[in-house]
């Protein structure tokens, strides 16, 4: 057969569905001298449809051998690099093909892909010369909003969401980045009202709720009974489906089988809180087995499955699909990890996809959800009488809710550095999403009092030059001496602990105070200054890590005792050096009283399902 009809019959298999035929017939053609990039693409979309990966990714890297700026070819090997999680080297095809000659048409495919491999500084030149081309693709301009949200420009980043959002009025959708930019930029009002009028448009667009409640956690001004109606709300409209017969065993006794459900199984504070746990969890009554909502891996992950009984993706499962998956496993107690932050599946629990289901860690505060039967913390976060605050039912751990697993490098610990500088430097680690005016203007107040001291803010945002400039202006309007202040951007972990050896002590914001950052000061020796939550859990952790470490007395009642208190232990380097000294985790480290707490918590819930308990009504609110 010719070259000619070996095309042609290729063409007709591929038509007709063959494709391993059509492979056949393409190889076969090349092979009789019909070689040519088009046939060599060809060969490579049959042998993709043939599920032949390997020689499917080498037909079109033969293609654009021969010939570096063929578009289609470019197009068809990035789709199947990205198809096996090779973001990277899928950027690096389109990055090859412009440079080649491609044309600036590939620009946008070029900025995606690199933004898939969490390349941000590499995807914005070409999402900026992108938009720059057309200027009127609000997707494009969507994917260029987002880039430089993940380069830590969030004010930048909102002026084009909201040129998407005018563009797509009829998507309430559209408006959660908006939202979720503005917040990222200290512009809480502004959020909160793009989130409502999210809702207000589409009720039920889930995002919008999830970033609200989210954003309540940061918002001042704001009671915690006003938090909590507006996490009920989000129950009511949401209401969780029946609850189906389960084949577990009414055994109070027998082994246990945990679920988690996490997007955060990584290096992130639940990663972080999560390791001590599972690593002193006795395995004779307890499996754990984890649901990852989450398509990256880091050291983190991967320590953290060495500590798991199973690993179970679900990101790609619709959430009816995971809480069947999550029911075949025969789950027992399914613990919810995410609460309303990013990477939240709460919507699997509404499908009721194991007998007890409760939260823990990921988000302290109620997830206003009537499918979750418990929220786990302790007497320090949710004292006696804040119980109304909360959808779920209480259990409270004897000792810190939280359990802090120090890094496996040492970490040195020394006296206030100001004994040997002769002047103090405060400090607070936690995001500029914190700093609300109210925090800044305190802080200026004592910075005031201090005329010698200086303030440092050290966050993975202020490695970018517009949040370091935005953070200081808003500093110097709430009347703080910016000569004072200086930013740090985000530096490896080992760097950053040893960044604690010149801060004499650190600074908590309020009403959203610090957990992991607490909990790494704790460990490096140095106290943190917090003020007394407003009511909740998320504004309650700085009480309940001070409270572990033995270090209660540092736990502001006010605003006014919080800047007194600041001022006058700067003025006390001895008695700073004392607290120092004796400063330790406590029995925030020590996972083997923790987990066999966790254990009694697990059991306690379990026998009240065993005892025909488990659907006792939702309590009314507040």
């Amino acid at each position: 057969m010719t070259a000619a009809a070996l095309i042609e019959a290729a063409a007709a298999h591929q038509r007709g569905g063959r494709a391993a035929a059509a492979a056949a017939a393409y190889d076969a053609a090349i092979a009789a001298g019909a070689d040519a990039p088009e046939l060599r693409n060809n060969l490579g979309v049959a042998w993709r449809d043939a599920g032949n990966a390997a020689r499917a990714e080498a037909a079109f890297r033969a293609a654009l051998a021969q010939r570096p700026d063929y578009v289609r070819a470019a197009q068809n090997l990035a789709e199947l690099l990205q198809a096996a999680t090779r973001a990277a080297e899928a950027a690096e095809v389109f990055e090859a093909a412009i440079a080649a000659g491609a044309g600036e048409g590939l620009r946008s495919a070029a900025g995606r892909a690199w933004s898939r491999a969490n390349r941000p500084d590499l995807a914005l030149p070409h999402l900026l010369a992108a938009h720059t081309a057309a200027p009127d693709d609000a997707v494009l301009r969507n994917d260029l909003a987002g880039v430089m949200m993940a380069l830590g420009r969030p004010n930048e980043a909102a002026g084009h969401f909201a040129a998407v959002v005018a563009a797509l009025a009829h998507r309430a959708d559209v408006k959660v980045n908006l939202g979720v930019a503005l917040h990222q930029a200290g512009r809480w009002a502004e959020a909160e009202a793009v989130h409502r009028s999210a809702i207000a448009q589409d009720p039920f667009c889930r995002p919008a709720w999830h970033n609200l409640l989210l954003l309540l956690n940061y918002a001042p001004g704001v009671t915690a009974e006003a938090v909590a109606r507006e996490h009920r709300a989000y129950g009511e409209h949401f209401p969780p489906r029946a609850a189906p017969p389960f084949a577990n065993r009414r055994d109070p006794d027998r082994r246990l089988r945990i679920g988690l459900l996490s997007a955060d199984f990584r290096s992130h504070p639940v990663g972080r809180f999560l390791a001590a746990p599972l690593a002193a969890l006795d395995r004779r009554g307890f499996e754990v087995i984890a649901y990852a909502n989450q398509a990256t891996t880091d050291g983190m992950t991967a320590h953290l499955r060495g500590l798991l009984d199973g690993w179970r993706p679900v990101h790609h499962l619709p959430d009816a699909a995971a809480a069947a998956a999550i029911r075949a496993d025969g789950i027992d107690i399914l613990v919810d990890l995410s609460g309303h932050t990013q990477g939240t599946r709460l919507p699997v629990l509404d499908h009721r996809a194991a007998p007890v289901q409760a939260a823990w860690i990921g988000y302290a505060n109620s997830t206003g959800s009537a499918a979750v039967d418990w929220i786990i913390g302790d007497a320090a976060c949710v004292p006696p009488g804040e119980e109304a605050l909360y959808v779920e039912r209480v259990m409270r751990l004897p000792g810190c809710y939280l359990c802090f697993a120090p890094p496996a490098f040492p970490v040195s610990r020394s006296p206030p550095p100001m004994l040997a500088r002769g002047h103090p430097v405060l400090a607070c680690f936690n995001p500029p999403t914190k700093l609300h005016d109210g925090v800044l203007a305190a802080w200026a107040r004592i910075l005031a009092a201090l005329p010698a001291a200086r303030l440092l803010l050290k966050a993975r945002p202020y490695g970018e030059a517009e949040a370091a400039e935005a953070i200081r202006a808003r500093f110097a309007a709430c009347g703080g001496d910016v000569a004072r202040l200086d930013l740090e951007g985000q530096s490896p972990y080992p760097d950053y602990f040893a960044r604690y050896a010149g801060v004499d002590f650190m600074l908590d914001p309020f009403p959203f105070p610090g957990g992991t950052t607490t909990a790494e000061a704790i460990h490096a020796g140095v106290p943190t200054l917090t003020l007394r939550g407003r009511g909740g859990m998320m504004s309650r952790n700085g009480e309940t890590l001070l409270s572990a470490a033995g270090i209660p007395d540092w736990i502001a009642a006010d605003e006014g005792d919080y800047i007194a208190q600041a001022v006058r232990r700067a003025q006390d380097p001895q008695g700073l050096a004392a607290v120092r000294a004796r400063l330790g985790l406590g029995t925030l480290g020590d996972r083997t009283a923790y987990a066999r707490g966790l254990e009694a918590a697990f059991r306690a819930m379990w026998r009240d399902w065993c005892d025909g308990r488990g659907l006792t009504p939702v309590p009314s609110g507040p």
